[in-house]
């Protein structure tokens, strides 16, 4: 009967400890997960687990211990991913363009270590069936695909219908994030630093890119600027 309550007890605890570390590190969790959140939330459930098992003496506390400091760890993690660019990009990655124009692109399935079979699984589940009419597939973090189809093959709007030029799309491009300038970017789109800064000027009339939270090169060409201060 005591192995029982302490069981008991120990559950209850590591329940409660668990719903308040979910609480602070916010919603992430319940999205769709990067590869760094899924081994995260498995070494959380694991510490959770055996502090609510283990019968040893006064195991409780070293265990409540350890999954106190992962989840500050998490949290602190979270902090540093959300300033920094390149952190974010060493522990998050970027997303991958494995189809091209209808052509698979071999080098980047390998760098993602993903087989031909499971993209073309993928790709059924957004009832895409054949690759030659996909103009750009994309690999996100967490492990889902983008797909964006060429236009001939898109689905009737009004919008299409009237557009009868059905010019070749492009991909857009993330120009800049958290006023930073991404300059690999920048480099793949023909442009420069000097002319960003004069459309962010005339677009959103910003004297600095600092000022800018999130601006991408759109596939029709145009600039999209979203500011700090809206």
């Amino acid at each position: 009967m005591n192995t029982l309550f302490e069981v008991f007890y120990q559950t209850v605890f590591a329940f409660i400890t668990i719903l308040v570390l979910t609480r602070l590190l916010g919603k992430q969790q319940l999205s769709e997960m990067t590869y760094f959140e899924y081994i995260n939330g498995i070494t959380f459930g694991s510490i959770a687990a055996n502090m609510a098992t283990d019968l040893e003496p006064n195991q409780t506390w070293p265990h409540l211990f350890g999954l106190v400091l992962f989840g500050l760890l998490t949290l602190g993690m979270s902090y540093i991913t959300l300033n920094s660019r390149r952190a974010q990009r060493w522990l998050e990655g970027d997303p991958v363009l494995v189809i091209s124009n209808g052509k698979i692109l071999e080098n980047n399935l390998r760098k993602s270590r993903y087989t031909v079979g499971e993209v073309l699984n993928m790709l059924r589940t957004k009832n895409v069936f054949d690759v030659s009419k996909v103009q750009y597939a994309v690999l996100e973090n967490d492990g889902a695909i983008s797909v964006m189809l060429k236009p001939e093959h898109e689905p009737l709007t009004a919008q299409n219908f009237l557009n009868t030029s059905q010019s070749t799309p492009k991909l857009p491009m993330e120009l800049v994030v958290e006023g930073q300038i991404i300059y690999d970017n920048l480099r793949k789109t023909g442009k420069t630093g000097k002319w960003l800064l004069q459309e962010l000027r005339k677009k959103a009339s910003v004297g600095s890119v600092n000022q800018v939270f999130y601006a991408a090169l759109e596939s029709d060409g145009t600039l999209y600027v979203d500011k700090y201060q809206d």
